[in-house]
């Protein structure tokens, strides 16, 4: 069985307070692969410098640290576009937030806290700063 814990869980609710969906946030034990099957798979017919460029792929350059993913991305413009800042407007305000040049450049973990920082904000009735 996995080492894992249950870090967080945050819920989405409509204004009337009905539950739309959870996100467990679950840490799990650094190194721990999901099963040998799925290490297998994921490097299956690569060679070896294809793997390490693999991994290299997911660090921002200057980082370790894997890059804000995509959805992480969106669900930050679906919180911007409730408090009305659209398009490029949301984006410029996302980069100014995060301090970058472009958003290419921020992690993983800077987008998560940016997130739950902003859900906290909406929670307690704005954002400040």
């Amino acid at each position: 069985m996995s080492k894992e814990k249950v870090c967080r869980v945050l819920e989405v609710r409509t204004g009337s307070g009905q539950l739309l969906f959870s996100l467990w946030l679950i840490e799990k034990e650094e190194g721990y692969l999901e099963s040998p099957k799925e290490e297998k798979k994921s490097t299956e017919g690569k060679g070896d410098k294809e793997k390490k460029e693999e991994g290299k792929k997911e660090s921002t350059p200057g980082s370790n640290e894997p890059p804000m993913t995509d959805a992480q991305k969106r669900y930050l413009f679906r919180i911007l576009a409730e408090q009305g800042f659209e398009s490029e407007a949301a984006h410029e305000h996302l980069k100014k937030a995060f301090g970058v040049d472009s958003l290419k450049k921020v992690t993983k973990l800077e987008a998560s806290r940016e997130i739950e920082r902003r859900l906290e904000a909406l929670k307690g009735g704005g954002l400040h700063g």
